[in-house]
């Protein structure tokens, strides 16, 4: 049920930001009977939010996203659907009342719940796409020459507190090609570069057709879905170059013991997925005494 957040997440924004239009046009003469429809579009925009809200949370148990940011967007979307419940509230009285000393200090909450909504919304967008990506995205793609400074200390750049082995950069052309092949690919971070890279199910896509723009971007890789594609061991020997990967999916390929000998050497890795593998528990028994933290193994060999 959390998969449908992103859907959810919508339609909370869609009707309190119409009951919030609706009341402000109420002040010309024109639009004066908008007003009559801000409570129950305040009510439908307060049931969408707890929708949202519920499933939000059982989205975030899957553990895939940063803490801080997380909390930050939970507490603010239950303020969103707190105060969108108040006002629902409330303006039935207001309506009630009919005085303008009343609608006026209704517009003033509707419009503080209007910049609520916008800084919530902002936080969702940081957690999924990064706090840069309204800038980064422009930055990086504009062929504009850049004109380099030096940094006269270089300790003024303070870099995020994670894995040290990862790169700086990234090649922006492997990244573009992994797309157009039909990858699904998230920056969970830009400096250095930490990628979110899954491959839709039963795509029918070979290694061989996908390997050289995985291999371009492999050391930047850290979470790496392949669910469901046909993969063998012989397949997924280039999973050695992703030397930062931290969590890999892999149900539902034909993978066996094999794999194990693959994911040896990758000393970050801290969660797999083998759930309806043909991996057998004396190969997760060799993960987990490789130090693999958390593996998925339901229906497994």
């Amino acid at each position: 049920m959390g998969y449908f957040h992103p859907l959810l997440v919508h339609l909370p924004i869609g009707f309190l930001l119409l009951a919030i239009l609706m009341d402000l046009l109420a002040y010309r003469s024109a639009f004066v009977q908008y007003r009559a429809a801000v409570p129950s579009t305040l009510f439908l925009g307060f049931v969408a939010a707890l929708l949202s809200c519920g499933t939000g949370y059982l989205l975030a148990n899957s553990g895939d996203y940063e803490p801080t940011s997380l909390q930050t967007h939970q507490q603010a979307g239950w303020i969103v659907a707190g105060a969108s419940g108040v006002l629902w509230l409330l303006s039935g009285v207001f309506f009630r009342k009919q005085s303008q000393a009343g609608s006026r200090w209704m517009s003033a909450l509707l419009l503080a719940l209007g910049g609520v909504i916008a800084y919530t919304g902002h936080q969702g967008g940081s957690l999924t796409h990064g706090s840069d990506y309204l800038s980064w995205r422009a930055a990086n793609e504009s062929e504009k020459p850049v004109r380099k400074i030096a940094l006269v200390d270089s300790t003024a750049l303070e870099l995020p507190k994670v894995n040290p082995d990862l790169p700086l950069e990234v090649d922006v052309k492997a990244v573009e090609q992994l797309r157009k092949l039909g990858f699904n690919v998230r920056y969970m971070l830009k400096r250095p570069v930490m990628l979110d890279i899954t491959l839709p199910a039963q795509t029918g896509k070979s290694t061989a057709e996908l390997m050289p723009a995985l291999q371009a971007v492999a050391q930047s890789i850290v979470w790496l879905n392949l669910s469901d594609n046909g993969f063998s061991e012989k397949d997924l020997d280039w999973l050695k170059a992703c030397q930062n990967l931290e969590k890999l999916k892999l149900s539902k390929n034909p993978v066996g013991n094999g794999i194990v000998e693959i994911l040896a050497g990758l000393k970050h890795l801290e969660a797999v997925n083998l759930n309806e593998t043909e991996v057998s528990a004396a190969g997760v028994k060799r993960l987990e005494n490789g130090g693999v933290d958390r593996i998925y193994a339901w229906q497994a060999k």
